[in-house]
């Protein structure tokens, strides 16, 4: 069955638009309209990309992650983004995606690879720590509007 899916990285804006139904589950915030040019500006100026899973054309899954540097971790990937449509779970989409990132960052001499999650969000949580991922900060924001 897994090889009805097309692993690529998303460029176009058209394959950007084809992420909308997977990035609405997992952001439903935000407006359909902004996603491509919200997406293609991440893409231009912040190094942001995001790698897809394709079931005849249809996006089903993706990560969106970033290049990035800090004083903390040093050279990174930062994996703002991974989801599954519904439907589609339970297949080792998310698997393959991590393992995917994994290699871009190891490709690109990348220090480790990092990301957040929700604290009630157990299901990813296992999936994380299967590929190696240790709990290792708390991560704390403030909002500003």
């Amino acid at each position: 069955m897994e090889d009805q899916f097309e692993i690529r990285i998303v460029k176009t804006a058209l394959e950007i638009a084809q992420c909308w139904d997977v990035a609405s589950l997992l952001r439903p915030h935000l407006e359909q309209e902004k996603w491509v040019p919200m997406v293609t500006e991440m893409m231009q100026n912040e190094k942001y990309f995001i790698a897809g899973i394709f079931d005849e054309g249809r996006c089903v899954a993706f990560a969106g992650s970033r290049f990035m540097t800090s004083l903390h971790t040093g050279s990174i990937i930062y994996i703002d983004d991974l989801c599954t449509l519904d439907a589609y779970r339970g297949k080792g989409l998310a698997s393959r995606l991590l393992d995917h990132v994994r290699e871009i960052a190891k490709l690109n001499k990348q220090d480790a690879l990092v990301l957040d999650t929700d604290f009630t969000n157990n299901t990813a949580q296992k999936v994380y720590l299967k590929h190696g991922f240790k709990l290792a900060a708390l991560h704390l924001a403030s909002s500003l509007i």
